[in-house]
């Protein structure tokens, strides 16, 4: 029977981390925007996307047809919903300090991961 050495957490955190830099950069541009006129602010639907990232048959890839065509700027498969508000600098400041935590959170329980494979192949190897 083969050893699966990467399981489906590793897969799950990678997936969480792309979606909270995504989330990063859509709440640094809506801090951007907060003098614009008629500017809604963007949010991405992370629970949403993350749940969907579980069952892999459900997520849509971006292919390019050209290789001097750019990529979208955002994770593929990320959808950026439009709110009916007007942008507050003091909630689009909060969701940024929270979505920044989960990151660092989610690059902790990576390296943890990582290092639990790491002493499990030195300890494998005795």
């Amino acid at each position: 029977m083969p050893v699966k050495l990467f399981d489906q957490t590793i897969n799950l955190l990678q997936r969480s981390l792309d979606l909270r830099t995504s989330r990063h950069q859509v709440l640094s541009h809506n801090i951007a925007n907060v003098s614009t006129p008629d500017y809604s602010p963007k949010e991405i639907p992370f629970q949403k996307i993350l749940e969907r990232s579980v069952d892999p048959s459900s997520i849509i890839h971006l292919v390019r047809t050209h290789p001097g065509h750019l990529s979208g700027g955002y994770e593929p498969g990320v959808e950026i919903e439009t709110l009916a508000q007007e942008v507050s600098l003091d909630e689009e400041m909060a969701k940024l300090a929270e979505n920044n935590l989960k990151y660092q959170a989610g690059v902790q329980a990576l390296v943890k991961k990582i290092e639990a494979l790491r002493i499990t192949l030195i300890e494998g190897g005795k």
